[in-house]
């Protein structure tokens, strides 16, 4: 065992953030004889073998079909099938869907790419990035009873911190971190798992992804108590300090093999004073942030800070950089004792007593100027100019954030975006400090919430079509500049808004309906409408779209009394295609029926095109002239009574050509 666990640690020697694993467990025993093997989910996932089975789901590696035929390489996923007893409760599935989503927008290289919940019938599947490797907890078994060595508990530790911090960025928390969550990949890649899922599947108990049960590690209602603070298992919602928490616990473990309180079942009381001693393989720095999370004192400890503990102490940084020459340039003096070497000690003495004065000149400025002239300083002098005047320096920030909220970016919305650029530059300067931290969670987490708002709010509107009209229409503008100002991105149609947007051009442009095409083709620069199944009734409108405009502009001015000339051009652009089928109608129909489906037709268009538009005039002349003849074949056959509707029609037609 303790071969193994050197040869694991030796692989950490070069500095490299990798860590290497044993081979991957095989699958279970029964794995060819398993009823799903070779089954095929929603036409795209065929199941090779299973990984792993447990009381709420079953993990195969399957190969999206998708991949394959387009010839990659990779094209083996996981599928996380759910057990028929999760599916059946639409409270626990509506939950998961909305994890499932929260998932796919984390993209980090530690944490594991969930694609998508889907369902084939009551079959119902995550599909995950497949990985090779296995979990922290065997890692932990491994290396008993001494723990991981610093170096490769290090590579471990940051590369979980980083996946953490990414989350909760994004606003969202893991709430059920532990060693079986944590997954080392034959890349040496670690990879976070389940985000979220914990709880979603809540109150239903929960196995471990690609994990056997543990008794030690057992979920229950949506965490696992021995890696859970108090206030997680009394009940409540789950906060950034519930991972901090776990974070703690894990690094605790991986260092000694051991549990910080032996898994025992503690109040918040007792947890402060149970006697917990350092791992030997822990450095000071990091246990003293380690031992507030454990004893619940996390005041002043966050990611950042976790972060800066694995970190050496830099001790040339917390010295006045003057300060530090004054004082090697008076022992070099002394030292050499020589007149050549005392005169250029002093010459040099009187450069950086020169040079500190220019920065102490610095303190008196405005703190916006101090701000702008940090970027002019060496980075020991910047770093001693920040910790002398960090209160004055925050104080501008948060009045600064402060003024970006009070003022509107938008009518009846916050500058958060703005707000949120600002504390990202107080954050470059002091990253450690918690209220600028925490302020920027509150701060995205309420822009997350705004942008989610309005997306469920624009997709509503969108999938039941409500955009008929030009107010309507206005009122979709002004919501989708709302999302666009937050998010920085045009909002992407839901695929059923997608579906109806495509129904209504559609209609447009077999109904030549100008006004709702002009709608349309605006709506398309507003939202994210050009996809491949508009691309090409798109295209169309757009060809139209500047006779339609030229058309517009001639019956605005009529409307207005003024004079215009009708544009021949645009409407032989616009018509021509109608005009043309409207002839071949008329020279091949058999019946009145097809002869009134254009005169009602020509009925329709006679308001929107000039008397003086000669093809239209032509196109009345010749329906007159079909009537008449086919009025001309029933009045020989003694049919008097159905001639005379059409020589009523050919007689309305005559009137109105001669009228123009």
């Amino acid at each position: 065992m303790e071969g193994k666990t050197q040869a694991f640690e030796d692989r950490t020697q070069s500095g490299k953030r990798v860590l290497k694993t044993r081979e991957s467990a095989s699958p279970a025993p029964d794995a060819k004889k398993h009823k799903r093997l070779g089954l095929v989910l929603s036409q795209r996932y065929r199941i090779e073998s299973l990984i792993a089975s447990g009381g709420m789901s079953d993990v195969y590696k399957a190969v999206d079909l998708h991949l394959e035929q387009a010839g990659t390489k990779d094209c083996f996923v996981a599928l996380k099938i759910l057990r028929s007893e999760l599916t059946q409760d639409a409270n626990a599935l509506n939950l998961l869907a909305r994890e499932a989503a929260k998932s796919k927008r984390l993209s980090h290289p530690n944490i594991i790419r969930v694609h998508d919940l889907g369902h084939d019938g009551d079959t119902w599947f995550m599909v995950m990035e497949l990985l090779d490797g296995e979990p922290l907890s065997r890692i932990i078994q491994r290396v008993k009873p001494n723990g991981l060595k610093w170096k490769g508990g290090k590579a471990v530790l940051e590369q979980v911190a980083s996946a953490l911090a990414a989350s909760h960025r994004k606003g969202i928390v893991h709430a059920d971190l532990k060693p079986s969550n944590i997954f080392f990949t034959r890349d040496g890649e670690i990879k976070l798992l389940d985000f979220g899922v914990a709880q979603a599947l809540k109150p239903h108990q929960h196995v471990d992804f690609l994990n056997p049960r543990s008794d030690d590690e057992t979920t229950v209602y949506g965490y696992t108590p021995a890696y859970a603070t108090p206030a997680l298992i009394d009940g409540n919602e789950p906060t950034v300090n519930d991972d901090f928490y776990a974070l703690a616990c894990i690094s605790f473990e991986l260092l000694s093999s051991r549990h910080p309180f032996d898994r025992k079942k503690l109040t918040a009381e007792e947890k402060t004073s149970y006697r917990i001693t350092k791992p030997r393989n822990m450095p000071a720095k990091l246990w003293r942030a380690v031992r507030k999370l454990l004893k619940n004192d996390a005041e002043g400890v966050d990611l950042r800070e976790f972060q800066a503990a694995m970190e050496p102490t830099a001790w040339s940084q917390y010295l006045y950089p003057v300060g530090i020459a004054a004082s090697l340039l008076a022992a070099a003096a002394l030292w050499y004792q020589g007149t050549e070497q005392i005169a250029a000690s002093e010459a040099k003495l009187a450069i950086y007593q020169e040079r500190a004065e220019q920065i102490k000149a610095l303190n008196d400025l405005p703190p916006d100027q101090l701000v702008t002239a940090l970027g002019t300083l060496e980075s020991m002098e910047r770093a001693g100019l920040l910790k002398l005047q960090q209160d004055r320096i925050l104080r501008y920030y948060k009045n600064r954030i402060d003024d970006n909220l009070q003022a509107p970016g938008r009518p009846n919305l916050p500058n958060v975006p703005v707000a949120l650029a600002t504390l990202d530059e107080a954050l470059a300067l002091y990253p450690r400090d918690q209220q600028l931290n925490q302020r920027f969670e509150r701060l995205n987490q309420r822009k997350l919430s705004l942008e989610a708002a309005l997306s469920n709010e624009l997709n509503g509107r969108l999938e039941q079509g409500g955009y008929k009209d030009q107010a309507s229409f206005s009122e979709l503008k002004s919501l989708a500049e709302d999302y666009l100002f937050l998010s920085g991105t045009p909002l992407e149609l839901s695929a059923p808004a997608s579906d109806v947007y495509q129904q209504r051009l559609s209609e447009a442009l077999a109904k030549d309906d100008n006004m709702a095409l002009g709608r349309l083709l605006a709506m398309a620069e507003v939202f994210s409408a050009d996809t491949p199944e508009l691309a090409d009734s798109l295209a169309e409108a757009r060809h139209l779209e500047g006779a339609i405009k030229t058309l517009s502009d001639y019956r605005s001015a009529i409307a207005n009394g003024e004079q215009a000339t009708f544009p021949v051009s645009a409407a032989e652009q616009l018509y021509s295609g109608r005009f043309q089928q409207w002839r071949d109608t008329i020279a091949t129909a058999t019946s009145s029926e097809d002869l009134d489906s254009v005169y009602d037709d020509l009925s329709r268009y006679r308001d929107q095109l000039s008397s003086d538009y000669k093809p239209f005039d032509r196109i009345q002349q010749a329906l007159a002239d079909a009537y008449l003849a086919q009025a001309d074949s029933l009045l020989k056959q003694n049919r008097t009574t159905q001639a005379q509707p059409l020589l009523k029609r050919a007689t309305a037609l005559m009137r109105s050509g001669s009228n123009s």
